[in-house]
């Protein structure tokens, strides 16, 4: 992800936010002047985002990752727009601003095995 209109300290600030609600587990995997991504520290602790398997026959298990869930990227994003309301992220080619692009959701599974990104994860937030 890039960020432009905003400094790496916007980013470090909004990391701590985060944190606080992921008892610390969020770092960045890459921190590159405003270039950035997210993961945690402990795949047993909160925030991770867990891959399940699924074969012909139906559900074969999960694997936990150490990528951060699709929750703690919203959180993530909501923090640093309140810290800097005229940050811009880029995330895959799509922008997210404080108006619009945070906490959109999509299909991350298949036809076959639909799961949404926020679906991929332990949280518990409805």
């Amino acid at each position: 992800m890039k960020l432009t209109h905003g400094t790496q300290e916007d980013l470090i600030k909004a990391l701590e936010v985060v944190n606080k609600r992921y008892e610390g587990n969020i770092m960045f995997n890459r921190l590159d002047g405003n270039i950035f991504t997210l993961k945690v520290k402990d795949s047993k602790g909160p925030g991770h985002r867990v891959h399940y398997r699924y074969s012909w026959n139906g559900y074969e298990g999960e694997r936990r990752s150490r990528s951060a869930c699709w929750h703690v990227h919203g959180f993530f994003f909501d923090a640093l727009f309140e810290i800097n309301p005229d940050a811009v992220v880029w995330s895959c080619g799509k922008k997210i601003t404080a108006e619009e692009g945070n906490w959109i959701d999509k299909n991350i599974g298949s036809q076959m095995f639909p799961m949404m990104y926020s679906e991929s994860c332990d949280c518990n937030f409805d």
